[in-house]
């Protein structure tokens, strides 16, 4: 997956969820989140302008950039920041990162800690197979990037970090359960007990 697809997938999985909230507080979220992820505000910047209403239409709002007095927006009040074509575009990237992962997975490198959920994960989306509907075989790519990164991100999980996936588990969870349940055992293992240098520090 190329860089600039990586970027833009960023920037757009975060609009996403941010849902009734078309303004530069959110913009200004996304550029600190941004900086977790080596991109610059011009970065963030020069992406959401290439993709707006103007340009791509990619977006519903459009904007302005002036780097001496900042930037504008301007919104038509959708309540989405993704128009429906960039909501597709958004699927396609999410295909294109799956896609890699997959073909990137090595599961007898079990030794490599970076790799040891792989096999898992290469389970989990052998599972789209089983899949009834095409949308939910979308939403299991979708939850497997997600899990990949929590899996491979050292920065604290939040609660709740899953959510919009729960009606998709449920409903699918006697296919899912095998490859599952040892990458929730890691997940829960990290978010409910502390490392060793933190109770020593308290």
């Amino acid at each position: 997956m190329q860089t600039d697809d990586k970027k833009r997938e960023f920037i757009l999985s975060y609009l996403e969820t941010q849902l009734n909230q078309i303004n530069l507080k959110v913009v200004r979220q996304l550029i600190e989140f941004g900086k977790n992820n080596n991109y610059s505000a011009p970065d963030i910047l020069s992406e959401l302008v290439s993709m707006d209403q103007k340009h791509e239409k990619i977006l519903t709002a459009t904007f302005e950039l002036d780097y001496v007095d900042g930037v504008k927006l301007f919104s038509n009040r959708a309540r989405h920041w993704l128009t429906p074509d960039g909501r597709n575009y958004l699927r396609q990237l999410k295909l294109k990162e799956s896609q890699v992962i997959h073909s990137n997975f090595t599961p007898g490198d079990a030794g490599n800690t970076n790799t040891a959920y792989d096999g898992y994960l290469s389970q989990l989306i052998a599972c789209k197979d089983k899949m009834q509907t095409e949308a939910d075989k979308v939403t299991l790519q979708e939850f497997t990037i997600d899990l990949r990164h929590l899996l491979t991100d050292s920065k604290k999980l939040e609660e709740g970090a899953l959510n919009k996936f729960q009606p998709f588990i449920e409903r699918n969870w006697r296919e899912l359960a095998t490859p599952m349940n040892p990458i929730l055992v890691e997940l829960s293992r990290r978010f409910l007990f502390t490392t060793t240098s933190e109770i020593q520090d308290k």
